[in-house]
């Protein structure tokens, strides 16, 4: 199982909900995004190309998603470039709170009294699972089963249970799925998934994994570059952002493109975050035959990719 660790950050520089400070601009390889809604029990934030935002639950990030959620973390190898000029990929699909506030429990090592259950909350309008606290246990849903939030989508009033955290609902909290929290170990026990660490480590998820160039996830969900940046992971598409258009986070795209650099997309408008670019597939005997004007098929990694992902590219316009 992988371990990964990113941090969800809003996409306006930033995916599952993120925000992140300085999308990357054009570069050799490709950029990364951010999203905000990722999915429960798959569950379900990017890599070279691309700002992060939005949330695993519908949320995680680079950036922060509408639902926002974590930024990926940084590989040592296979590693997209994330908010780097040089690079031209914008940052994770979370989105980072403007204010720290302490956290009074860790949802990995759910140690909240008897009762209880520590799970993410948003600590101000805007700031989706930026802090974790304690809230009273109100149901006992595991992973997979259908779930709704009390008092709005970042409460933590939900009714799963300890270990659990309501995601990929809608605007109102409701219609979601529990997802499970990494355990202390960094692991997945009840679903197998990975575990990916978003917002600064207060969004701990297992989401499962996908293949960009099938798009084989959920209904209702895209695959997006997880936090770790050497694995894709299933989110809840929160936009309708196809080329060119304008994204803050990853799954602000729709499923099949990217969030990426603004400077790498052809078309593009100025004073934007980040831009949607479409994925390609680097063994196609024509790559470039899905890019758009001066665009070309360009690796998502930079440097050597994750053996599964070898062929996965996405359309930017090449760094001078």
């Amino acid at each position: 199982m992988q371990r990964t660790t990113l941090r969800l950050t809003w996409l306006v520089c930033a995916g599952f909900l993120l925000a992140s400070p300085g999308c990357g601009s054009k570069t050799e390889t490709t950029g990364s995004a951010s999203a905000t809604d990722t999915t429960g029990d798959d569950p379900s934030d990017t890599s070279t190309a691309g700002p992060t935002t939005d949330d695993p639950t519908g949320e995680p990030t680079t950036g922060q998603p509408t639902t926002g959620e974590p930024t990926t973390g940084q590989p040592t190898t296979g590693q997209p470039t994330t908010g780097d000029p040089s690079t031209g990929e914008p940052s994770t699909f979370l989105v980072e709170p403007d204010m720290m506030t302490s956290n009074q429990c860790d949802p990995m090592e759910q140690n909240c009294p008897d009762g209880q259950k520590c799970t993410a909350v948003s600590p101000s309008e805007g700031e989706p699972w930026g802090i974790n606290v304690c809230v009273d246990v109100n149901g006992s849903g595991q992973v997979g089963d259908p779930c709704d939030i009390e008092g709005g989508k970042y409460t933590g009033v939900d009714n799963c249970d300890v270990g659990f955290i309501c995601l990929l609902t809608d605007d109102d909290g409701f219609g979601g799925t529990c997802t499970e929290f990494c355990d202390s170990n960094m692991e997945c026990p009840q679903s197998g998934n990975d575990c990916e660490v978003y917002n600064d480590g207060s969004l701990p998820i297992c989401l499962g994994t996908c293949d960009p160039l099938l798009q084989d996830c959920p209904e209702g969900q895209g695959c997006y570059r997880g936090g770790g940046g050497t694995t894709f992971v299933c989110f809840k598409v929160t936009g309708e952002s196809a080329h060119a258009d304008e994204c803050g986070y990853i799954n602000q795209c729709l499923a099949g493109f990217n969030c990426s650099s603004p400077d790498a997309v052809d078309g593009c408008p100025g004073g934007v975050n980040g831009c949607c670019s479409s994925f390609c597939d680097l063994s196609d005997p024509d790559p470039d035959a899905v890019c758009v004007g001066d665009e070309q098929c360009i690796s998502f990694f930079e440097g050597q990719p994750p053996p599964q992902y070898e062929d996965v590219g996405v359309c930017l316009i090449p760094a001078p």
